[in-house]
């Protein structure tokens, strides 16, 4: 079994994280505040981060990586800081009329557990393997034994 498939897998995973991030086909606040007239009228999803800033008497204002809009809905008790993720259609400049609002409560805590397995691994691998420049292989080292295995 090669031990080059656990960096290769790593690569993998973070490749396929960035090309999720980056490829969404959702357009993202600042895509639609920034050209309001593209999207008017279109059901747009507001999800990736967003949260309830402020309450208002029609709905709430909605916060996105620094951008603002007002979603018009019925629900008026909306936890404030709360993540939530908001489907509707677009009124320029800045409203979107809610069809759709799922909460999302502990979102902060599930991110936050989500790092420790990172962490881990960031502390574990690097412990279990060892890179041999001559051989320019890496080395799992054995536990006790100062024998050590080549893949």
């Amino acid at each position: 079994m090669a031990v080059y498939r656990i960096p290769i897998g790593l690569v993998l995973l973070v490749l396929l994280c960035a090309w999720a991030n980056y490829s969404c086909p959702y357009p993202d606040l600042a895509k639609i505040l920034g050209d309001p007239q593209k999207f008017a009228g279109q059901r747009v999803a507001v999800f990736i981060e967003a949260r309830i800033v402020e309450r208002t008497e029609d709905g709430f204002i909605l916060a996105q990586r620094g951008h603002h809009l007002r979603v018009l809905t019925k629900i008026k008790e909306a936890p404030l800081g709360e993540f939530v993720a908001v489907e509707g259609v677009f009124q320029p400049p800045d409203r979107l009329q809610a069809e759709a609002i799922r909460l999302a409560p502990g979102r902060r805590w599930k991110m936050a557990v989500s790092v420790i397995p990172v962490l881990l691994l960031a502390v574990l691998l690097p412990m279990a393997l060892r890179f041999d420049r001559r051989q320019r292989t890496l080395i799992l080292q054995q536990k006790g034994n100062r024998n050590e295995k080549s893949f």
